[in-house]
């Protein structure tokens, strides 16, 4: 009797270290998986930046998705999808230039298909001394969903770091 229940418990034992290990394998591969699409989605939005600060649009045309919604602190409500985007964008096309842009604590929450971005950029411009200055600096969130192998964002949300807030009217 002893011996058949010794050998259960040691049944019982490899069975759960087995299951201890590909669960740990399986979460090996969940945090690879998360931290190759982090870096699919932050890649894809420096491509974005590195357009933008040249005064091309292009780069978040090209990453947004057709049903994107974004807002915008210059804009009264949301936009809704890409055409109206594109023609939101396109009215300001190489018009902005920047020098040069900081991209500061990016962080990519993945859950299965989605993922969402959240950064702070910072741009620069130079002053007619040539000394450099900060610009802007914006709070930004994007949500992106991976379609068809491809990560697109789908919401968009820029907002100014400490926005200069006004009194509200009496």
């Amino acid at each position: 009797m002893f011996r058949r229940l010794l050998s259960v418990l040691v049944l019982l034992a490899s069975g759960a270290m087995a299951v201890m290990a590909a669960t740990s394998a399986g979460s090996a591969q969940g945090r690879q998986a998360a931290a190759t699409a982090g870096a699919e989605v932050i890649a894809a939005e420096r491509g974005a930046l590195d357009r933008w600060i040249k005064g091309d649009p292009g780069g978040f045309l090209d990453i947004y998705g057709n049903d994107v919604t974004y807002f915008d602190p210059s804009q009264e409500g949301r936009i809704d999808g890409l055409p109206a985007l594109t023609a939101y964008l396109d009215a300001i096309r190489g018009k902005v230039r920047i020098g040069r842009y900081e991209m500061l604590e990016p962080k990519v929450q993945r859950r299965g298909d989605i993922a969402i971005l959240t950064y702070r950029v910072v741009n620069y411009n130079r002053t007619p001394d040539g000394a450099e200055r900060p610009a802007t600096r914006w709070n930004v969130t994007e949500v992106f969903q991976r379609m068809g192998g491809t990560w697109r964002s789908i919401h968009s949300h820029f907002s100014y770091t400490k926005p200069e807030l006004k009194p509200p009217d009496r």
